[in-house]
């Protein structure tokens, strides 16, 4: 392979060629866009323009990477050498990482047309080799990066039961987690539930354990034998004995389907419970209750649960609990776990009954005695915008991108160049024939949990008309059967086991970890250990998450300071939080980090925070506590410092005075009356 020259200033420079300008003629003027003022900082700002012109002569070819002249050399070497170029360029990996990347692709890397071809080349070996995948030793550390083959036909999983049960110690269920109802007056006989409480010891008087949702700091403890250990002890073994086995955990049908599948939790342990429908789960009077639980509209003394949708992740419920006690005194508690308030959970039929929206009074409505509140963005700093603004404006974002791009508008060209990794590849496809399918406009790669995140994959979907990649890399290899549980017909329809998609799709979406999209080096890794620049002219990562959106960081959209926090509140809630793709998102500074031997071309590579959270932002919670009659608010995130917890208090005491005013209850504090007029002309229809 001819010797590759040391990169000199002068060629990077020119790195932002395209491959095109191989084929330059003597006579001919290129265009050259140039980066300036490229930053290794995350807090400065990059700006591209259009630079001079530059003319290169009929007889010199240059790599595009390092400004060799390759003009001498034949289509296959000059393939090798500008690959290999593209391999130092982009194979980066940060200087604190433990882990060290090989310059050079492995040999045994599948090629390109092992990984990409038209679905019409019907010959059986090229429809066995489209289905082959790169085989990398398990030490390499680029196997960490690589998608294999994704398994679509698993047979359902035998569930056994322990061999044995050990006793472990651990800490006792945490008042906050435990759900007192009182059966008789005064609390004199009291009945207990537990909700996301399962890495803790066993409770004495408790036998129903609630799980909001599928998500690791609410089923953290979970395992096989834990029910067998609450059910059948450390003694009884008779598991063959079908009579003995009773429901334990209660929760949503996706919930159950997910622990079944990740954890082996027998069926015979979880009850189901289907949204927005009441069940009676335990008589006062009577032990025996049907199934564990029974759709139920008596008003007998007993306890009931209704679960909410709590547009979280899928699966995620709130749970309403409505004792009516022995006195036929009626307790309630709303426990919401994580949510993400919208105008459904505010509109819902089972929520509507307590609601204060367009009432100046509370006399009629009925009372909910404790909220247990999610609280992870209670600070006004993260007023978010809505979720579906957010899912609307990306989904907007590359439909317009790629529009402008065939287009060749300014505007793209002005956000991304041209393409410094347009490849060598490019080139002889181009001499190669009609046969070649072009590339693929954009790798939209999505960072999500092991569950979580979808709505905004779907969003973008529906409005590209694209298939859905679930990457299987690290611990994602039941990524594909946990989409499966959803039991969702549209995710179904656009679910797909083939990393490229349909033949004709410019996009195709992959949700990966979220480390992949945390940084521009771990994306280009992941595109370049699988290749993707073969099939993919761009790769497009999107972090999402509330924590990137700062309120305080924004220009300030209210025209005077406050006068206090009740007017900050009023503020907060008149105006609703804008948000643009020019603004927001196209504006962030591209995220690079100082290397030693060059970085991602921000050309080819984009990773982008996107405030896309499914949890409540500060005005969501401030309309739900303000509108809903609550005696109670009690936080269930952030109360590990007192600090933290008073300046909840602190936000909770407002809201309940802004919730007084508008329903004409008296209080101590002396309020100027245009705030009160304000407040009364907020309501659910200004939300």
């Amino acid at each position: 392979m001819p010797r590759i020259k040391k990169e000199s200033s002068d060629s990077k420079e020119t790195q932002q060629r395209s491959i095109f300008e191989f084929t330059q003629r003597r006579d001919h003027k290129t265009t050259v866009i140039k980066r300036e003022g490229v930053s290794q900082s995350s807090t400065s700002t990059t700006t591209t323009v259009i630079g001079k012109s530059e003319t290169y002569s009929h007889d010199t070819v240059l790599c595009p990477i390092c400004n060799e002249n390759i003009n001498h050399l034949d289509i296959r070497q000059r393939t090798d050498h500008v690959d290999t170029c593209l391999v130092r360029v982009t194979f980066v990996e940060t200087s604190t990482s433990t882990v060290t990347t090989k310059k050079e692709i492995s040999p045994t890397a599948i090629s390109q047309n092992e990984r990409f071809k038209s679905k019409s080349l019907s010959s059986p070996e090229l429809e066995q080799s489209a289905k082959k995948k790169r085989k990398l030793d398990p030490n390499d550390p680029k196997v960490k990066y690589v998608n294999g083959e994704t398994d679509t036909n698993k047979e359902q999983k035998t569930i056994k039961p322990p061999t044995s049960i050990k006793a472990t110690s651990k800490k006792p269920i945490p008042d906050l987690k435990i759900m007192v109802f009182p059966v008789s007056k005064d609390y004199v006989s009291t009945y207990k539930v537990a909700v996301d409480a399962f890495n803790f010891a066993p409770h004495s008087e408790i036998d129903q354990y609630f799980l909001t949702h599928f998500h690791a700091d609410h089923y953290g403890g979970i395992s096989k034998k834990w029910a067998y250990e609450r059910v059948f002890g450390l003694e009884d073994m008779d598991y063959e004995n079908d009579s003995k086995y009773r429901k334990i955990i209660y929760c949503t049908g996706i919930t159950g389907r997910l622990l079944t599948l990740r954890f082996s939790i027998d069926p015979r342990f979880i009850k189901e419970l289907e949204l927005d429908t009441r069940y009676k789960i335990k008589s006062y009077t009577d032990d025996f209750i049907e199934n564990f639980g029974v759709e139920s509209n008596d008003e007998d003394p007993g306890l009931y649960v209704v679960p909410i949708c709590a547009n979280h992740c899928p699966g995620a419920a709130i749970f309403l609990f409505e004792s009516i006690g022995l006195d036929n005194q009626i307790h309630r508690i709303i426990h919401c776990g994580d949510f993400r308030v919208n105008k459904e959970i505010l509109d819902n039929p089972t929520l509507r009954q307590f609601s204060l929206n367009k009432k100046n009074t509370i006399d009629g409505v009925l009372k909910i005695d404790q909220v247990y509140l999610d609280t992870t963005y209670m600070s006004p700093k993260h007023n978010l915008p809505k979720q579906e603004l957010v899912c609307d404006v990306v989904a907007d974002l590359f439909h317009d991108l790629a529009r402008e791009q065939s287009n060749k508008s300014s505007l793209f060209a002005n956000w991304f160049g041209a393409l410094t990794q347009s490849r060598i590849t490019d080139f002889w496809r181009a001499k190669a024939g009609p046969t070649i399918i072009k590339k693929k406009k954009f790798l939209i790669v999505i960072g999500t949990y092991i569950i979580g995140k979808e709505k905004l994959a779907l969003a973008i979907s529906k409005r590209l008309k694209c298939m859905i990649y679930v990457s299987n890399i690290g611990a994602r290899r039941d990524k594909y059967d946990i989409f499966k549980t959803y039991q969702d017909p549209y995710l179904e329809s656009v679910l797909s086991d083939n990393e490229f998609g349909n033949d004709n799709d410019d996009f195709v979406i992959h949700l990966v970890p979220m480390t992949i999209v945390g940084t521009v080096e771990e994306l280009s890794n992941y595109f370049n250990h699988n290749r993707y620049y073969e099939n993919f002219e761009r790769c497009i990562g999107l972090c999402p998450t509330g924590w990137s959106f700062n309120q305080y960081k924004r220009p300030k959209r209210f025209g005077s300071p406050p006068r206090n926090e009740l007017e900050e509140i009023i503020q907060i809630m008149e105006n609703q939080t804008s948000f643009s793709y020019v603004d927001d998102i196209l504006a962030q500074v591209p995220k690079t980090t100082k290397v030693t031997k060059g970085k991602p071309d921000i050309g080819l590579y984009r990773s982008y925070a996107i405030p896309y959270s499914e949890h409540s932002s500060f005005r969501e919670l401030a309309y739900f506590v303000t509108f809903f009659n609550i005696d109670k608010v009690i936080p269930t995130v952030n109360t590990e410092r007192e600090e933290s917890n008073q300046k909840m208090e602190g936000h909770i005491a407002i809201w309940e005075l802004a919730r007084k005013l508008i329903t004409n209850q008296k209080v101590e504090l002396e309020i100027d009356q245009d705030l009160v007029d304000r407040l009364k002309e907020i309501s659910l229809d200004t939300f």
